[in-house]
């Protein structure tokens, strides 16, 4: 759902429109828990109203999507420079109450805060382009839910949806399945080889939430991914996420092993994208990530990265009737060029540093828990996406979609 989504982006860092189409089909994966957990419900609560709070704090764009690590084609204008001279963003946070938050732009790091994030665009020249390097840090204080915890989970789920009527029995109580399966056409079917969960958007989608059926919908049309998940030191079973169209497919192996996902210490995706968009299709073969993970008594700590891109083919005509080549007055560059340098810079950068990165560090005991997730990555100063333009207007087509899976998801959880 939307907050494993959000969980997720914080996690990885933003890594252009191809990271909508990625989340979207990881999102049903958290699709409720397996039982009542007071300390992820407090959490949730607290991470959700931080959320909200932020969102209505400001209707300034650049600063919420500066927030995420993006480099709007406004932010020279926006945002304020820093003694070094590059510009720069904070934003500080002190929960009050259950659900309410002060949120404090520009705000300073200080104790009190139960919330701080600091981003910071440093412009780099990467031959005669103009690029950022972009060193994003935030730091919470929310107790409750962990990645480990996620990994139990998807663990238990895996090993739940072997077991039919269990799962069925599960499907029942579930108050987020329940959504799913009453807003979606959701089902499940078994090959030799896999555990196949479908979910389709379909008409009763697109009477009850015709915002989240025509935005997503269309994205999900546009697009096509193909994604495997392996822990490599047991590479016989996989998982594999898909689409079909506006149906989402979730592959999960037959007869696993009891700690599949356990505690994996690394996973890989390796993933096959297209989009297609404005006259041009984008395919992305073999993309490769690799997360690494280090379970200790009282922190989890987790580093990511891209390992490599196999193969890019990009074809057509931009707007149907442009050729790639003469597109100089949309975007800097020819948009063969132009999406090619994007890739570069997301997989392996190109100020010595790697591409696209992150690390997160999980502290925590019985009384606190401290939240660290420092991502760095390097972007196209001037940027232009195959899905146009984004701003929290388009994305509130979506809202009342998220807001009651949400609901239902914290059900589950108290």
């Amino acid at each position: 759902m939307k907050i494993f989504k959000k969980f997720i982006i914080s996690y990885v860092g933003k890594l252009s429109k191809i990271r909508f189409i990625s989340f979207s089909l990881l999102i049903p994966f958290l699709l409720g828990c397996l039982q009542k957990n007071e300390n992820q419900y407090q959490f949730w609560t607290g991470y959700l109203s931080l959320q909200r709070a932020i969102q209505a704090s400001t209707s300034n764009e650049v600063h919420l999507q500066a927030l995420n690590g993006i480099a709007n084609n406004l932010i020279s204008k926006e945002l304020k420079t820093n003694d070094e001279g590059n510009l720069y963003l904070t934003l500080s946070g002190i929960k009050q109450g259950i659900s309410n938050w002060k949120i404090d732009w520009y705000g300073k790091n200080e104790k009190s805060n139960d919330y701080f994030a600091e981003i910071e665009f440093i412009p780099k020249n990467w031959d005669e382009k103009e690029i950022y390097s972009v060193e994003r840090s935030v730091t919470h204080s929310l107790r409750g839910f962990k990645p480990s915890d996620f990994f139990r989970w998807l663990n238990g789920f895996i090993l739940l949806a072997n077991q039919h009527n269990e799962y069925y029995d599960f499907r029942n109580r579930s108050e987020n399945l329940k959504f799913l399966c009453n807003t979606l056409t959701c089902q499940i079917t078994e090959t030799a080889e896999w555990q196949l969960l479908e979910f389709t958007l379909n008409e009763t989608t697109k009477a009850r939430y015709p915002g989240f059926y025509n935005r997503s919908g269309a994205r999900l049309e546009k697009s096509k991914i193909n994604v495997t998940i392996w822990d490599p030191s047991n590479p016989k079973y996989k998982l594999r996420i898909a689409n079909q169209g506006r149906t989402l497919q979730f592959y999960l192996p037959v007869n696993p092993p009891k700690d599949i996902f356990l505690k994996p210490k690394e996973i890989r995706f390796l993933g096959d994208i297209e989009i297609k968009s404005f006259g041009i299709t984008l395919n992305l073969h073999n993309l490769e990530y690799k997360l690494k993970a280090d379970w200790k008594p009282n922190e989890d700590f987790l580093q990511g990265r891209f390992v490599r891109l196999g193969k890019k083919e990009i074809s057509g005509r931009f707007l149907y009737f442009i050729p790639t080549g003469v597109l100089d007055f949309f975007i800097p560059g020819n948009l063969d060029e132009y999406l090619s340098d994007a890739m570069t810079l997301m997989v392996s950068g190109t100020q010595g540093k790697g591409g696209n990165q992150f690390q997160a560090s999980i502290r925590y005991n019985e009384k606190t828990q401290t939240t660290t997730f420092k991502t760095y990555g390097e972007v196209m100063r001037k940027r232009f996406s195959l899905f146009g333009s984004e701003d929290s207007q388009k994305i509130s087509q979506d809202f009342e979609f998220y807001a009651a899976w949400e609901a239902a998801m914290m059900k589950d959880l108290k």
